[in-house]
């Protein structure tokens, strides 16, 4: 009797408490999110510029210039790595135009050994390119997407070269003819005349004489040239570093 008149009573309790009175006392705390900082990209580390090999630095200089009087060329496109369009390829030397070399460049002006060394190079029999082969050679440069030893060399036209040591060397190229005298294996001094400013070689030159007449000048190092792989001021800076006093 007791125990059913208890049931009852609790019974009636619960059914008398609405839902709002059982989660009256409970309380919901938010829950804290600590925001997830975006992803950031790294730091890009700058690529340096590739510096010249201490040989450069050691062996480089006491040039003079191959044209009595002149400078470095102010044009980028007549420095060495120069895109050439025409063959497909890269500029290797130094470009001794009339107007921007500090003096004017006629046809048939001297050119001068630029330091001491052994003749190595001397074309006394060249023979002239034609329009045929020219064309040849353009034609397989840009069938190949690049130039060829063979095709390059072809390209420079009348050349000496000579060897100054410790894998130096310097060419002279499209010259309208070699000095008399210069042979291959005997000494010539800095300043003595090895060849005289034509345009052997190039494609404008194949046609008419008057155009394109320039000194082509080549520092080699090894079996690159100089600057080979180097930005236009480092390169720039090596030129400069040949010929100072």
């Amino acid at each position: 009797m007791l125990l059913a008149a208890a049931a009852a009573v609790v019974l009636g309790v619960i059914c008398t408490t609405s839902s709002e009175d059982v989660y009256t006392d409970i309380s919901i705390v938010p829950l804290e999110v600590t925001p997830t900082a975006a992803p950031t990209s790294p730091t890009p580390t700058p690529t340096p510029e590739p510096t010249a090999p201490p040989i450069l630095e050691a062996v480089i200089h006491g040039f003079q210039y191959p044209i009595a009087g002149a400078c470095l060329p102010t044009r980028e496109d007549l420095m060495p790595n120069a895109p050439r369009d025409y063959r497909w390829g890269v500029h290797e030397g130094i470009d001794f135009y009339d107007g921007d070399c500090c003096v004017p460049i006629e046809r048939g002006m001297p050119v001068l050994a630029a330091k001491t060394g052994v003749v190595i190079r001397a074309d006394h029999d060249y023979q002239d390119i034609t329009a045929e082969e020219m064309d040849a050679i353009l034609a397989r440069t840009q069938q190949q997407g690049y130039t060829d030893a063979a095709s390059l060399d072809r390209l420079r036209g009348q050349q000496v070269w000579l060897d100054h040591g410790d894998g130096i060397v310097t060419r002279y190229a499209h010259l309208l003819d070699v000095e008399v005298g210069i042979e291959e294996g005997m000494v010539v001094e800095a300043g003595q005349v090895v060849g005289y400013v034509g345009n052997s070689g190039t494609p404008e030159g194949v046609t008419d004489s008057d155009l394109e007449n320039h000194l082509h000048f080549e520092i080699r190092v090894g079996a690159g040239y100089l600057g080979e792989g180097l930005s236009a001021v480092q390169t720039r800076r090596l030129c400069e570093k040949a010929f100072a006093p």
